[in-house]
C-alpha cells in the first residue's frame, strides 16, 4: 500500500500525464500505438534493491515518485510514471561546424565527467564526446581526412548518404590504429541533417556508446530559398539524443544484449541539458542516437509543432504533430514555434515512452537487469529550453509549403524481395543466417527500382536501416502509413510482428567487389549478426559463385586484437594443460585429464555474442564427424546453462556445450581475449593454441588430429571458411 505522501505524489504525476495525454488519442492511433494507459498498465514504483555494478546512492540525483532515490534504486523493480532528476541543469553543448570542400577528422579516445567521477569516453577532433557537425553543400565534391587515433580498428560509415561502397566507410572499409582514411566524392543528397559513427563489426556498440559520432548538416538550393531558421547554434540547434548506463567505477556500460538502455538521458553528451532559444520560429534537428531506446517526443505543454524533414530531405508541406515516434538511426527536423512565448518562459523536450507495448524498445517493465533502465517506460525530459528574446533574423511563420519531391513508385518497380527477421534464440538475424563479412546476400542490378518488404518476427522491434539509398514507405501491414513518415527515409521502426513494405531505386554506383549493408541499427543486434550485404552490379550474371552457390568476399577486416593473441598462443605450445572437470551427457563426471589419458582433446572457447564464433561451430563438428570416437570435442561458452543451451540449439552444433559463465576454465587458459580453439594431445601436454580460425587453421587442426589419433589425415574441405585468420570477439573486455 503507497504512503499518503507517495500517494499524493503519484496522483499528481498520474493527473499531469492525463492532461498532457488525453487530446492525443486519435493522433496515436493514426500513428499506429496505443494512446498511453491504453493498455490499462499501472504506473509502476520501483522496487527495492540496487541493480549490481550501478554507483549507489544520492550522486546520480535521478528517481521516479514513488521509488527509492539516487542510481542504485530499480533493481529488478518495475518502471512507469515520471522520471525526475534533481541535479542542476547544464548548458547544452553544441558541437561546433566544419564547413568547405576539405575536412579533418581525428578519432581518439577522451574522458568526461558525467557523475562523481570520470568517464572514459571517445570524441573528434579532441572533443571528449562526440564530434564536429559537417556541412556539405549538394554538388560538391568532398573529402574527409579521417585519422584513428584509438587503439582498436574503426571504420566511418557517412550514414543516409548516396556514394559509392568503397567510400561508406561500412564494415568492409577498416582503419586500423594510427591510420588515415582519406575518401572522397561528389555530395549527391538534397538538404537534411545526416551523420557519421563508427562501423567496425562486433566493436560498433561499444565505440558508439564511448562517443563517436558525429551531425552532417547537407545544404541545396531549394532549402536555401525557404524562409527558415538557419542560424546555426540559434535558432537551428542540433540535438543528439541518447542515454547512458554506468558502472561502479563510472565507465559506461555496454556489455550487449545485458546492457540495451541506459539509465541517464543524454543531449549532445550534455546530462541535464538545456539551452536558451529566441521568442520565435526555432528549428530543432533531432537524432536518436541511442543503442536500443525509441523515443516518443512532444513538448511538456502539449503544444503542436510542425516536422518539414525526415531522414533524407524535405517533406512537401509541414506536418502537425504534437508526438513523434523516432527510432535508432532515425532523424527528424521539426519548427517550434516560441514566438508567443515571454523571455524567461520555460519550455520542456519530453519523452513520453511510458505505458508502451512490451516489444517496444525502451518499453520494458524492469528497472534493473538486461533489459531494464530506470528510463524504462516511462517519462522524461530531454532538453529543458529557457526562453530568450528574439533574433534580428527571426522567422515569423511557419511556411504552408517546402519542396516537390518525386519518389519512385510501385508502378516503377523492376523487382521485389523479402526479408524475414529470424527469431533471436540466441541472436536475430536476417533470414536465418547471422552476418558474414565473406558472404553477400542479395544482389541488386544497377537502375533497378526494387520494392522490399521487411518482415519481423513477434519478439521484439527493430530499426532497419539500409545504406546506399533513400527510399519511400509504400505499406505497414499494422497500420497506415502516418503522414509524418512519408518523406525520404533510410531508417524505419519495424515492430514486432509487423513488416514494412518499401521503394527505392539503385541508382550510380556499381561493384563486384565492394557490398553495402543493410541491418538493424541497434547496435547489440547489429553486433551480434542482424545484418546482411549486397552487391549493386551491372549483370548479376557475371558475378562468380563457390561451390554452395554463395558470392563471396575476400575479408577485409583482421580483429584488433590479433597480433597480441597470436603471441600469447604461440607461448602456450607445449605446456601443460589446466586441468577441469564437467559432466557428460549420461550425468557421469570427467575431466580434462581423463579424456585427454588416451585421445587428442579439442577444447572450443565460445563468445556467445561473437558472429565468428557461430559461423566457426559448423567447423568444428566437421572435424568431430570425420574423426569420431578418437577426438573428444567439448565447447565452452561464456555464459549460464541456459544461454549454452540455447546457443547449441541455434547453432545446431552436435558437440556438447559446457557453461563457463564466470571464466574461470577460460581464464586458466588464457582464452579471455578471443574465441579460441586449444588442440590437447594425449598426455594433456597443449599441441596448438588458435585464436579465431581460418581455413589453414583448421586444416591444420585437422592433421593433428589425425597424428595425435595416429589415423590417416582426410581430406577435408572447408566451404565458406574464411581464407584469412578471423579471430573471435573477446570473452571479457
Amino acid at each position: 500500500m503507497l504512503r499518503p505522501f507517495r500517494l499524493l505524489t503519484w496522483l499528481a504525476a498520474a493527473l499531469a500525464g492525463w492532461l498532457a495525454l488525453a487530446p492525443l488519442e486519435t493522433r496515436a492511433q493514426a500513428e499506429g500505438r496505443p494512446p498511453e494507459g491504453e493498455d490499462g498498465r499501472p504506473p509502476r514504483p520501483d522496487g527495492p534493491g540496487a541493480r549490481p555494478g550501478r554507483p549507489e546512492g544520492p550522486p546520480g540525483g535521478q528517481r521516479r515518485p514513488g521509488g527509492p532515490g539516487g542510481p542504485g534504486g530499480g533493481g529488478r523493480g518495475k518502471t512507469g510514471g515520471v522520471v525526475v532528476s534533481d541535479r542542476p541543469l547544464q548548458d547544452l553543448w553544441i558541437p561546433p561546424l566544419l564547413e568547405g570542400k576539405t575536412f579533418d577528422l581525428t578519432l581518439a579516445a577522451s574522458s568526461k565527467k558525467f557523475l562523481t567521477g570520470t568517464t572514459p569516453t571517445a570524441g573528434f577532433n579532441g572533443a571528449d564526446f562526440w564530434g564536429p557537425t559537417l556541412v556539405f553543400n549538394q554538388g560538391d565534391q568532398v573529402q574527409v581526412h579521417f585519422k584513428n587515433n584509438l587503439k582498436e580498428v574503426t571504420t566511418v560509415h557517412w550514414h543516409g548518404l548516396h556514394l559509392p561502397a568503397a567510400t561508406d566507410g561500412g564494415p568492409h572499409q577498416t582503419i586500423a590504429p594510427g591510420a588515415t582514411w582519406s575518401p572522397t566524392w561528389k555530395v549527391d543528397n538534397q538538404a537534411a541533417t545526416y551523420w557519421y559513427h563508427p562501423h567496425p563489426h562486433e566493436l560498433t556498440q561499444k565505440q558508439l556508446t564511448l562517443g563517436a559520432g558525429g551531425l552532417i548538416i547537407i545544404r541545396d538550393p531549394v532549402e536555401a530559398k525557404l524562409a527558415l531558421p538557419r542560424t546555426y547554434g540559434v535558432d537551428d540547434l542540433p540535438l543528439v539524443l541518447a542515454s547512458r548506463r554506468f558502472k561502479s567505477d563510472q565507465q559506461f556500460s555496454y556489455d550487449g544484449d545485458n546492457d540495451k538502455y541506459g539509465d541517464y538521458p543524454l543531449t549532445n553528451g550534455t546530462l541535464d541539458a538545456q539551452v536558451k532559444l529566441p521568442a520565435q520560429v526555432v528549428r530543432l534537428r533531432l537524432l536518436n542516437a541511442e543503442n536500443e531506446r525509441g523515443y516518443i517526443l512532444g513538448l511538456s505543454d502539449g503544444r503542436p509543432f510542425h516536422l518539414i524533414a525526415t531522414d533524407g530531405g524535405l517533406l512537401e508541406k509541414p506536418v502537425a504533430l504534437k508526438r513523434i515516434t523516432l527510432m535508432v538511426g532515425e532523424r527528424a527536423e521539426i519548427l517550434v514555434d516560441l514566438s508567443g512565448d515571454q523571455p524567461g518562459a520555460t519550455l520542456d523536450l519530453m519523452a513520453y515512452n511510458s505505458n508502451q507495448p512490451f516489444g517496444f524498445p525502451g518499453g520494458e517493465p524492469d528497472s534493473g537487469g538486461a533489459n531494464g533502465s530506470l528510463l524504462n517506460n516511462g517519462v522524461f525530459r530531454v532538453l529543458r529550453v529557457n526562453v530568450g528574446a528574439p533574433t534580428a533574423r527571426l522567422v515569423k511563420a511557419i511556411p504552408a509549403t517546402l519542396v516537390t519531391n518525386r519518389y519512385p513508385t510501385e508502378a516503377e518497380v523492376t523487382n521485389r524481395r523479402t526479408i524475414k527477421v529470424a527469431d533471436g534464440r540466441p541472436f536475430f538475424n536476417f533470414d536465418g543466417k547471422p552476418f558474414d563479412m565473406t558472404r553477400n546476400d542479395q544482389v541488386v542490378k544497377l537502375g533497378a527500382t526494387e520494392a522490399w518488404t521487411v518482415t519481423n518476427n513477434n519478439i521484439f522491434g527493430h530499426a532497419f536501416h539500409i545504406h546506399d539509398v533513400q527510399f519511400k514507405i509504400l505499406a505497414r501491414s499494422d497500420r497506415a502509413v502516418a503522414e509524418w513518415e512519408q518523406g525520404w527515409k533510410d531508417t524505419a521502426y519495424l515492430p514486432k510482428g509487423a513488416s514494412v513494405t518499401f521503394v527505392a531505386k539503385f541508382a550510380d554506383f556499381a561493384s563486384e567487389t565492394d557490398p553495402f549493408m543493410y541491418h538493424c541499427h541497434m547496435g547489440n543486434h547489429e553486433d551480434g549478426g542482424m545484418m546482411g550485404q549486397f552487391l549493386v552490379v551491372k549483370d548479376p550474371a557475371t558475378l562468380k559463385r563457390d561451390a554452395s552457390g554463395a558470392i563471396r568476399f575476400r575479408p577485409k577486416m583482421a580483429h584488433p586484437l590479433t597480433a597480441k593473441l597470436l603471441a600469447t598462443a604461440a607461448g602456450q605450445a607445449n605446456t601443460q594443460a589446466p586441468d577441469f572437470e564437467w559432466k557428460e551427457v549420461d550425468g557421469r563426471p570427467t575431466t580434462l585429464a581423463k579424456q585427454a589419458a588416451g585421445k587428442p582433446v579439442l577444447l572450443y572457447f565460445i563468445e556467445k555474442a561473437c558472429p565468428c564464433s557461430r559461423d566457426a561451430a559448423v567447423y568444428i563438428d566437421q572435424l568431430q564427424a570425420a574423426f569420431g570416437p578418437a577426438v573428444k570435442v567439448v565447447g565452452l561458452i561464456n555464459a549460464d546453462g541456459e544461454t549454452a543451451a540455447a546457443w547449441k540449439a541455434a547453432t545446431k552444433a552436435k558437440f556438447p556445450v559446457l557453461a563457463d559463465p564466470d571464466l574461470a576454465i577460460a581464464g586458466a587458459f588464457k582464452a579471455e581475449r578471443s574465441a579460441t580453439t586449444f588442440l590437447v594431445a594425449p598426455g594433456g601436454i597443449i599441441a596448438k593454441a588458435n585464436p579465431g580460425y581460418s581455413a589453414g587453421t583448421l586444416q591444420e587442426l585437422a592433421g593433428l588430429i589425425a597424428r595425435y589419433a595416429r589415423l590417416p589425415a582426410p581430406k577435408l574441405t572447408f566451404v565458406g571458411a574464411p581464407e584469412k585468420l578471423t579471430s573471435g570477439c573477446p570473452l571479457k573486455e
